[in-house]
């Protein structure tokens, strides 16, 4: 799931192309709190009321989005332990 919907823009290393595209490879925001990084992947990131070129991926399944930020949060040099449920996505729906 990340190399087909996040790689082209974070690289498949998890650097990104600053600052169009930030790192994801010891991001604050990927090794913080997941509810927080699960919100930009759903809804993407508007800055100064006006969206980046972040955007939301809430068309891919409640499984897909739990693959992508668990896989983010253990990639590369980040290694939170955690492993995102399809069940913590659906109630970030509501």
């Amino acid at each position: 799931m990340f190399g087909a919907n996040c790689a082209a823009c974070h690289q498949a290393n998890g650097k990104g192309v600053p600052p169009a595209f930030p790192p994801l490879d010891g991001s604050r925001v990927v090794t913080g709190p997941k509810d927080a990084q699960i919100g930009i992947v759903m809804h993407g990131v508007v800055k100064d009321g006006k969206p980046t070129a972040m955007v939301g991926w809430q068309q891919l399944s409640d499984t897909d989005i739990a693959a992508v930020v668990t896989y983010t949060r253990n990639a590369w040099g980040n290694k939170t332990g955690d492993a995102v449920q399809p069940a913590e996505i659906k109630m970030a729906r509501k």
